[in-house]
Order: structure tokens, then sequence, then C-alpha cells
């Protein structure tokens, strides 16, 4: 099999999931946030409905896959600085990325769509499994320098929940100075003396 015939699948995939994902948006958009079906988004997709059925089960988990990959933006995690200021720059960029009128009606989507349930504990597969494992990278450097640093939970608690839900319920831009104020709460519940620079 030549290396030309293995990726053709790989490609084929990535172009039905574009489809369904800008089928996904387009219907949102349209509908002000409303959760289209699954034959809806197949027929605006040209994608068969049992595809959509046997890659992501049910409309739940197409809309947090849609949820992850256009809200969760790639971008470099820090890791140079101490990790009490990674978390600002970090929550800073995660607040950016939830700014705008587009990321707002696919956070609202999430929060209409079912939870995942209690049989499924796996945290990962959600769409806040994402910004764990980049917040997990950051702790994780900031331990190998020998910095004694707050628990994921804890930043979870303090830093991010307050995030989305501002970005859910309040209007206007996150500030340096009141996400600064959320991560040094962290350090300060955590009874740790946050490092700077």
């Amino acid at each position: 099999m030549t290396e030309t015939s293995q990726k053709r699948p790989k490609g084929r995939s990535t172009r039905v999931k574009n489809a369904v994902f800008d089928a996904v948006e387009a219907l949102l958009n349209e509908r002000q946030g409303e959760i289209p079906s699954m034959l809806e988004i197949a027929e605006r997709s040209a994608v068969n409905k049992t595809s959509l059925y046997r890659r992501w089960g049910d409309i739940r988990n197409l809309m947090a896959d849609v949820a992850v990959e256009r809200l969760i933006r790639d971008e470099p995690i820090p890791t140079s600085g101490s990790v009490r200021d990674n978390l600002v720059t970090w929550a800073m960029s995660i607040a950016r990325a939830l700014g705008n009128q587009h990321s707002l009606s696919l956070m609202r989507v999430m929060a209409m769509t079912p939870q995942v349930p209690a049989e499924e504990p796996d945290i990962m597969k959600t769409p806040i499994g994402r910004r764990l494992e980049e917040l997990n990278q950051m702790l994780d450097a900031g331990r190998r320098r020998g910095e004694v640093v707050p628990s994921a939970e804890l930043i979870v608690e303090i830093v991010l929940a307050p995030l989305y839900m501002q970005a859910l319920f309040r209007s206007g831009k996150q500030t340096v100075e009141s996400t600064t104020r959320w991560v040094d709460r962290a350090f300060l519940l955590a009874g740790i003396e946050a490092a700077q620079g």
C-alpha cells in the first residue's frame, strides 16, 4: 500500500468532520443557539446520518466535540515564568477565546447540552478535559522547577469556573487585574506564597 493511499482515509475523515462542524455552526447561527437535530446536521453537511451516530453517538457528544474544536484554539502553553504568572497568561488567553459572540453562542449551547452521565466518569472526554490537560502541564512544569503549586482542582474552582461563568452571564472583557486576583486567591487558599516572575 502506498503512502498516499494510507493517508487518504484520514483526509476524508477530516473533511467529513469539518463539513459536520460547519453545518452545526451554521444551524446554530440561524436558530440563535437552538440545538439542531442529527438529521438536520446530516442534511446540511451532506453526511449520512448513520455516520454521525457511528462517530459521535448522540447530539450531546457532537455538540461537545464542536465546542472543544472551535472554542479551544491551539496556543503555546506558557511554561517559562512562574506558575503564578503562567496561570494569569493562560487564563487571559481563555478569556480572549471566550470573548466573542460566536464563542458565546457555542458556550450557551454547551450549557444547554445534557451533562456526561455518571457512568462515564472520564472527564478528559468532556469539553473541560482539554483545559485540564493544559493546566496539569503548567503545574507539572512548576513542580519540576521546585515550585509549590495549588492543585488543579482548586485552580478549576477558583480561576476557570469564574471565567466561564463570566463569559456566559456577564458582558465586558476580563481584565488582567481580576484574573490575577483569582489566581492569587487560589494560592492563598492552598496556603502557598505565589512566586512571581
